[in-house]
């Protein structure tokens, strides 16, 4: 089954808007050589831990990038089974969706402000939306459902609906497209926003809400965001402690070092004084002292 057409080019659209191609690409299959998933995990996390894999062979490249979504993934062992190795190397287009969706993931739970999206076009937010939406719903069943939802046709989720909807009260009650239950929907997920006096006061009257914004207001990814620092920071102290004992390690064998040294040098001393107050005198040295006696 082909993948949704309107989520692949917004996945695509986003792939570009990390700037890490010299030129926009038009379609998934490029990314087959992994070399820009390679240059956006650098992006990512602001290092060049990959920059060495990009003169490596294809299935390098692709074991690290798994390495990668394993380690930052909630869940190791579905990242594992998430994506193929060997579907990645024959360069299948769904496999190439998968890893850009978490690693759209990745970077949503480090955007400091949904403002950062408004570079997309509406529709392209609505899409990129629904798929953040869809992973924060489905993160302990993404094995069984992230396929179906990429290839899925139909629809947008509720979610897409609710956004594209949303608009003044006024616009709202004199709207014949709008029905009953979609008002409903757009009601409840106002009750999810977290309130934001600086958010609230940028959405002018009438205008069509950030369907990204409204996405990330939410307690549900406000708190799966905190959860990541979380286990971000817990990762780093852990190191820190480790990089710790490894130096308390050493300085402790420094010191024993230090220690027997100058135990070393200390009976070396008493040696040299001792081998000198036996050692006899010299037959000169006699003669002399008794000349002057």
């Amino acid at each position: 089954m082909p993948l949704h057409s309107a989520r692949a080019a917004a996945l695509l659209a986003w792939v570009n808007s990390t700037k890490v191609c010299t030129d926009p690409l038009d379609d998934l299959s490029q990314l087959q050589d992994c070399s820009v998933f390679l240059r956006i995990i650098n992006k990512i996390h602001r290092s060049e831990e990959g920059e060495s894999m990009l003169e490596q062979p294809l299935p390098e490249r692709i074991s690290f990038i798994c390495g990668f979504l394993q380690k930052h993934c909630k869940h190791k062992s579905a990242a594992e089974n998430l994506v193929s190795a060997q579907n990645l190397q024959e360069g299948e287009e769904l496999a190439l969706a998968k890893v850009a969706v978490l690693l759209l993931y990745h970077t949503s739970m480090s955007c400091k402000s949904p403002g950062d999206w408004n570079e997309f076009d509406y529709k392209t937010q609505v899409e990129l939306a629904s798929i953040l939406k869809f992973v924060l719903d489905n993160e302990e069943s993404l094995n069984e459902n992230l396929e179906m939802f990429l290839q899925r046709k139909g629809e947008h989720q509720a979610l897409a609906l609710c956004a594209s909807s949303s608009s003044s009260s006024s616009s709202e009650e004199h709207s014949p497209l709008l029905s009953l239950p979609h008002r409903r929907e757009v009601r409840f997920l106002e009750l999810q926003k977290i309130a934001s006096s600086s958010g609230a006061n940028s959405m002018l009257p009438g205008s069509p809400s950030s369907p990204m914004g409204d996405v990330m207001q939410t307690p549900q990814f406000q708190l799966r965001r905190l959860k990541k620092q979380l286990a971000v920071e817990r990762e780093n102290r852990e190191e820190l402690e480790v990089e710790l004992a490894e130096s308390c390690k050493l300085i402790t064998e420094k010191e024993a070092q230090i220690t027997m040294m100058q135990q070393r040098i200390d009976r070396l001393a008493l040696l040299n004084e001792k081998q000198a107050a036996d050692q006899p005198e010299p037959k000169e040295m006699e003669d002399l002292r008794e000349k002057n006696e």
